[in-house]
């Protein structure tokens, strides 16, 4: 955080307290628990009690707060800064440190590959300068007070991703960043026990024309076609997309997946670049291609970026490739888990000959659409050619279900009760070179730990998404 003198920030308040220019506010923050020297609390959460007598130890630390101090906190009384609604003087702090800074901010939103994007900015820009960015994929609302805060004069460029639970997040996360470049991934099947709906979902991504004040540069996905349902009319700034499908102007062909990597052509205003990048899928095509351009914008130059694409490193537990048991092979896809990211893994994996099991786990926030998306991955388990479906909650059990509908052989799918089932069921399948994906969150820890006791080690030169 950039040092403030306090009484800037009571001017800015207009608290009407007598504040000695020498006292510098090194952190702010919204909880009690954070309560340090040189500190400034805006009391958001009333039901947390300041104790006066721990507070008493610290040595310049105020609370803006709008409840009034008790009798008995006589320290806290000299440190109290008054105003009349709290809710609204930290929104007024938040516009004033974020206007103290005039760095590009970026922000990325989309249902899957909003942290590989993030990765390669971040990767390519810190070879050369200090950025601030969303720490591997935690982007819930609970952590922008800490990202706002981590900017500085310091940094060149910021860059973070917007998740969302529910409409008004994205919108919300912006207010803080209030970023110049905006970008949209893809938009499929997730949070719809938030958004309800769909096309509630969908208008909610799209709430980055709103985030970016309906101007600046806006990214997008071409070939998405729930992107293609937004209005993007209001928007008067600059429109760029990437693709691989339609013509886009940042635009990829020529796809062919490696042992280790991926090599692809990228036309840009008609000229070509041949690009190679560690990792295993179309998908991180669309990573890559959706980062160029964010990087192009911020004005490095392309060569530079595709130069610094060969060495990127993957996040953990974005398909991970290890050595199994039985030298199998094995991949950790565990960070996070959607229809959408389940559709990337399974295409990911649809060259290799060997056979192929999938072990699957809970996927939430899908609402009222749970039987819907259970046959939806039912098919693609059918349609991937995915040789055994290891299920053990009501979900993957489901899909399952689903899946002997389109054709998978009952002898193919196993129902286990719990964790030490399915370590049997798996020593029984785990051949050489059989293929085993493991798909869940990684809040699953039960199942995680199922996937860790068949890891033996990491295999050189694996290909990870």
């Amino acid at each position: 955080m950039k040092e403030i003198e306090l009484y800037k920030i009571c001017d800015m308040l207009n608290i009407d307290k007598e504040i000695s220019k020498q006292i510098i506010i090194k952190s702010v923050v919204t909880t009690v628990s954070e309560l340090a020297d040189n500190t400034l609390l805006f009391h958001l959460h009333k039901t947390q009690e300041i104790d006066d007598k721990k507070f008493k130890l610290l040595h310049d630390c105020y609370v803006v707060t709008d409840q009034p101090t008790l009798l008995n906190q006589k320290h806290l009384q000299k440190h109290t800064l008054n105003v009349t609604d709290i809710d609204e003087a930290y929104k007024q702090f938040i516009n004033y440190y974020r206007n103290l800074f005039s760095l590009p901010i970026v922000a990325i939103t989309g249902t899957c590959g909003k942290t590989t994007t993030k990765e390669i900015i971040k990767q390519v820009i810190e070879k050369k300068h200090k950025i601030s960015a969303t720490i591997d994929s935690k982007n819930s609302l609970r952590f922008t007070h800490d990202y706002l805060m981590s900017i500085d004069d310091s940094l060149s460029v910021a860059v973070f991703e917007t998740g969302l639970t529910h409409p008004g997040d994205l919108i919300y996360n912006c207010n803080f960043y209030k970023p110049e470049i905006g970008v949209i991934t893809n938009i499929g099947i997730d949070h719809l026990t938030g958004c309800k709906t769909f096309s509630n979902y969908i208008r909610a991504k799209g709430e980055m024309l709103a985030g970016l004040r309906y101007k600046g540069v806006l990214i997008i996905n071409s070939d998405d076609n729930n992107i293609k349902n937004i209005d993007f009319a209001p928007f008067k700034g600059t429109i760029l997309t990437f693709g691989i499908k339609d013509k886009a102007d940042f635009y990829g062909t020529n796809i062919k997946q490696g042992k280790n990597g991926i090599n692809f052509r990228l036309i840009y205003k008609n000229k070509e670049y041949e690009i190679y990048m560690p990792g295993l899928g179309e998908h991180n095509v669309y990573n890559a291609l959706g980062a160029l351009a964010v990087l192009k914008t911020l004005g490095l130059k392309l060569e530079e970026s595709i130069s610094h694409l060969t060495t990127f490193k993957h996040v953990k537990s974005h398909l991970e490739q290890y050595v199994g048991y039985n030298n199998s092979i094995i991949f950790d896809d565990t960070w996070s888990s959607n229809p959408t990211s389940v559709k990337a893994a399974f295409e990911s994996l649809n060259n290799f000959k060997n056979p192929k099991i999938a072990v699957l786990g809970n996927i939430a926030y899908l609402g009222d659409f749970v039987l819907e998306q259970c046959k939806e991955i039912g098919k693609m388990l059918v349609d991937y050619k995915f040789d055994y479906l290891v299920a053990k909650d009501r979900f993957s059990k489901q899909i399952g279900k689903e899946s002997e509908k389109f054709g998978m052989n009952k002898d193919q799918i196993f129902y286990c009760n719990n964790e030490d089932e399915i370590k049997k069921t798996l020593e029984s399948l785990l051949k050489p070179k059989t293929v085993v994906l493991f798909k869940m969150s990684m809040l699953d820890k039960s199942m995680v730990d199922v996937m860790k006791y068949f890891i033996k080690t990491k295999k050189k030169g694996a290909v990870k998404k």
